[in-house]
């Protein structure tokens, strides 16, 4: 965050939470230099995608975070669940790639960064569905990346293990040794830190001990 702020960036945050989204908001602005937007709404619904489309308008860095995590198994399982899994973890990351990527390649640069999930890159017992979402991820960042690079657009992923999260607090594993949310973060600026002859197009990051 504060690497983003020392450049006077805008931020424009997306939520549907109106309190956890407020809460952001003064997290950010209190490193002071940015003009600081929030939008309330469902990334699952299409008018707020065109919102968010239209009050940023422009945008230089787009980090696709939103997400949900669902675990229930293939024979007992709610396809009804799965399609909300679905929109949220990928069409929603591939529709607001889909609104302002032409302004960036109209511009000639600009960066996508995709969190996604190790869930993305191996399988996952009992969560299926979102194993789904997060290799259909995979699939959409490594094949925006070869489309987009032409017009000065790079486009990374992120694949956490277990992040110490609200998502994970219900799998019973150790919290302390998970992932800190400040590590992806630190991983979301490496695209940042490269010179521009180099992209990460997929970062990896596991916790350093074993959680079960």
């Amino acid at each position: 965050m504060e690497d983003v702020e020392d450049e006077n960036a805008e931020l424009y945050l997306v939520g549907r939470n109106q309190q956890r989204l407020s809460e952001v908001e003064q997290d950010a602005k209190a490193f002071g230099n940015a003009a600081v937007h929030s939008i309330l709404g469902d990334l699952t619904d299409k008018k707020t995608v065109d919102q968010v489309a239209e009050k940023a308008k422009i945008v230089d860095i787009l980090v696709n975070n939103a997400g949900t995590l669902d675990k229930e198994s293939i024979l007992e399982g709610d396809p009804e669940r799965w399609q909300r899994l679905i929109a949220l973890d990928l069409l929603a990351p591939m529709r607001l790639t889909n609104r302002l990527a032409p302004h960036m390649a109209k511009k000639g640069y600009g960066n996508i960064i995709n969190i996604s999930s190790v869930a993305g890159k191996e399988p996952m017992k009992g969560f299926a569905a979102y194993a789904a979402a997060k290799f259909g991820l995979t699939g959409w960042s490594l094949s925006a990346f070869e489309e987009l690079r032409d017009y000065g657009i790079c486009v990374s992923a992120i694949f956490p293990g277990y992040v110490a999260t609200e998502m994970t607090e219900d799998s019973g594993l150790p919290k302390d040794k998970m992932i800190r949310p400040e590590d992806i973060a630190e991983a979301a600026l490496l695209p940042f830190r490269m010179s521009e002859r180099a992209v990460p197009t997929e970062i990896v990051v596991r916790p350093s001990h074993k959680l079960s």
